[in-house]
């Protein structure tokens, strides 16, 4: 992870089977085709700390990540309006301008930071309008969310197991009283255009409604931050790929991040527990998978897939030629009814951010950055990468 580029190639000859079944009865997918069928296929979600979601009361509503069949789909069916592209390009645009210019004044005011903390302030920024956190300031809402989203979930009966406990809830009850109760009782008084008032409409609790922030927040922040570190970082580090960036048109430039999420995909694993029986053909080979069984996709090796993406998917080829119906990220928004929602909201947010900041005169890595595992996504994390200026 993090190795590819256009001169270096990644090392494919170690490849593993496209699908496997391991000594605890996990299924392993590193193949796109088993992947795309999986997903389309009775499963269920199992990943994202579904388990913590599972101990909820049968009589909340679960996070719309967490719904599956009718439900999921109404649920989704209901929210489209608020990340499609018209809405973006209407709505949205002018409120990421303005978090894009605010985010790059800190840099230029300081001549260097953490572009991850620049990072993250930007997508907390954007998340927040989406969904509705408006009522409290952007800074404070970031380290309270980030705090959730960082924190250990696994809870057990260990006196360890019980203090992380009650620290995870004294962090919701923190974020629930500075953050979400205001938002709430603003749009009690007049809804708005964003997620918390259509949540209000359809009758949501507090308790539901906190528990949809904390997913928007681990989708629609987490995820767009550390691939905003992750673009800035192949681009600052080849001067040719950067210079196509900048230098390119709308879709020239949407084609060089698709081809960089493909290789540096945000979320490393996706899981699903087949609810019936799962047959698949793989090769030559057809088998049925029983019902219960957990799948484990392995984002990263199932978009090197050179089947499905080339015998040269080791390397960074915005013009890639892919099959008919294949993302340019190929899994990297994932498949299927729990497809990323956010997915134009992320590239055009990443877009707007890097077309300015890749501009900035004497950009350069002043220290590389340390890389982390942020085991809820299951994905890189990007810390203390510092970046300079001219001033």
């Amino acid at each position: 992870m993090l190795t590819a580029s256009k001169t270096a190639p990644r090392d494919l000859s170690e490849s593993l089977p496209v699908l496997e079944r391991d000594s605890r009865g996990v299924w392993h997918v590193r193949g796109y085709a088993e992947a795309r069928a999986i997903l389309q296929a009775d499963v269920v979600q199992a990943g994202f700390k579904s388990e913590s979601v599972a101990m909820m009361p049968k009589a909340m509503a679960k996070p719309v990540l967490f719904q599956d069949g009718k439900p999921h789909q109404e649920q989704r069916k209901q929210i489209a309006r608020f990340f499609s592209p018209a809405t973006i390009q209407g709505r949205y645009r002018p409120m990421m301008e303005k978090y894009v210019a605010e985010t790059l004044a800190i840099l230029q005011r300081e001549g260097q930071a953490d572009l991850n903390r620049l990072a993250a302030r930007l997508a907390i920024g954007v998340a927040s309008e989406v969904v509705g956190l408006t009522d409290s300031p952007t800074d404070g809402l970031t380290s309270r969310l980030e705090s959730i989203l960082h924190a250990d979930l696994n809870v057990d009966r260990t006196p360890g197991g019980l203090v992380r406990f009650v620290g995870v809830q004294a962090r919701m009850l923190d974020f629930w009283l500075r953050d979400v109760r205001p938002a709430i009782r603003s749009r009690q008084a007049q809804r708005r255009e964003d997620v918390i008032s259509h949540l209000l409409d359809n009758g949501y609790g507090g308790g539901e409604i906190i528990a949809e922030c904390i997913t928007y927040g681990a989708a629609g922040m987490v995820t767009t931050q550390e691939f905003i570190c992750a673009a800035s970082w192949h681009l600052l580090r080849q001067p040719e790929l950067r210079e196509e960036y900048v230098n390119g048109t709308d879709d020239e430039r949407s084609r060089i991040l698709y081809e960089l999420l493909r290789l540096e995909p945000v979320v490393g694993h996706l899981y699903r527990r087949a609810v019936s029986d799962v047959t698949l053909t793989s090769g030559d080979q057809t088998v049925t998978i029983p019902a219960g069984a957990l799948f484990d996709l392995d984002i990263v090796a199932i978009n090197l897939d050179a089947r499905t993406a080339g015998a040269d998917a080791g390397e960074i080829l915005p013009d890639r030629s892919l099959p008919k119906g294949v993302s340019g990220a190929l899994m990297g928004f994932g498949f299927g009814p729990h497809r990323c929602a956010g997915e134009f909201i992320a590239i055009a947010e990443t877009d707007l951010f890097l077309q300015q900041f890749l501009r900035l005169p004497g950009l350069r890595i002043v220290q590389e950055p340390e890389m982390g595992m942020n085991d809820t996504i299951k994905g890189y994390e990007f810390r203390n990468f510092i970046v300079a200026i001219d001033r």
